[in-house]
């Protein structure tokens, strides 16, 4: 299917969703990318009570058209808290680049021009007051550990977390159970140090493999100016040897509706190195953006350079 038809169906499924729901609420917007990896793709959310879903079409590549049903949840009051079946995306940790206790929604947080994520099916219950929240998860309901080749997001799972409030520090702790990975257990924080200063980390030990286990400690400082700085180190045990010790530093800083920002994340275990730089601008219901990655050192000989450019169109 060619790609304007692509974004004509996602513009055409908005308006006809919206006309229809008149109670819900419909968010829709259409992308086109080029570089690297061409791409075009439409997103629809549509909320309606306790009902959620996202729905996207993507065509990279002039590939095929690619539907996909990334959330579909319903929501209801179950004793003193809530109930919610169905697909859903739940991130669990305090990190950016890095995320130890997302052990549920597992997902590359350092993607370029990245697309809405795909939830977990899911059958979860949630109670939580003014500075406290517990959640229990079943993931992956009777589907049992994944095959090899797939993800571990797809293993079936039991997963609670827990989080408090304690002034201006976000406390979380997480357990998990699964086939694959044993038990999982760990704790992270959020530390509001002052007015422009934040500090956070996160451990997770993980009874499979053996000696499993990730950690992560950073901060992030923002000014007045709207310049932020980001700068994190972490840990993987789980992660292809000389890839498991990362550290990341993050800078942008906003001009009115113009966002400029470049990171780089190295490896000291093999001097791998990679840098991006990336710009975008958003007026009313259009974002511009533009990124530019580079692989150096021992990643540079697996990676090419990454160049993309997009427009973005919300309804």
């Amino acid at each position: 299917m060619p790609h304007h038809k692509v974004l004509a169906a996602a513009v055409i499924a908005a308006l006809t969703i919206a006309q229809s729901a008149r109670a819900g609420e419909v968010i829709a917007n259409v992308r086109a990318q080029l570089g690297s990896q061409s791409l075009q793709a439409g997103e629809l959310r549509w909320t309606d009570g306790p009902l959620r879903s996202v729905l996207t079409a993507s065509r990279i590549d002039g590939g095929s058209v690619r539907l996909r049903l990334n959330e579909l949840s319903y929501d209801r009051a179950l004793g003193s808290g809530f109930l919610t079946v169905g697909k859903k995306v739940m991130g669990w940790d305090v990190g950016y680049a890095f995320r130890p206790l997302d052990v549920v929604q597992r997902e590359d947080r350092r993607a370029l021009n990245p697309m809405a994520l795909e939830g977990i099916p899911l059958l979860a219950w949630e109670r939580f007051d003014a500075d406290s929240a517990t959640t229990i998860v079943w993931a992956n309901p009777a589907r049992g550990r994944a095959s090899s080749a797939s993800r571990q997001r797809d293993d079936e799972a039991i997963a609670v977390r827990h989080y408090r409030q304690r002034g201006s520090r976000d406390e979380y702790m997480v357990l998990r159970t699964s086939q694959r990975n044993g038990i999982e257990a760990g704790a992270s924080f959020s530390q509001v140090a002052g007015d422009s200063l934040e500090v956070h980390a996160s451990v997770l030990w993980q009874q499979k493999p053996a000696r499993g286990g990730k950690a992560l400690a950073g901060f992030t400082w923002t000014t007045e100016s709207k310049l932020s700085i980001i700068g994190e180190a972490w840990t993987d045990r789980t992660a292809q040897p000389g890839q498991q010790r990362n550290h990341m530093l993050r800078a942008s800083q906003y001009f009115d509706d113009v966002e400029i920002a470049a990171d780089v994340l190295w490896q000291p275990q093999t001097g791998s190195r990679i840098g991006t730089v990336s710009a975008s601008w958003k007026t009313g219901p259009w974002v511009l953006s533009a990124s530019y990655r580079r692989f150096g050192g021992l990643a540079g000989r697996y990676a090419g350079d990454q160049a993309l450019a997009s427009i973005q169109r919300g309804f």
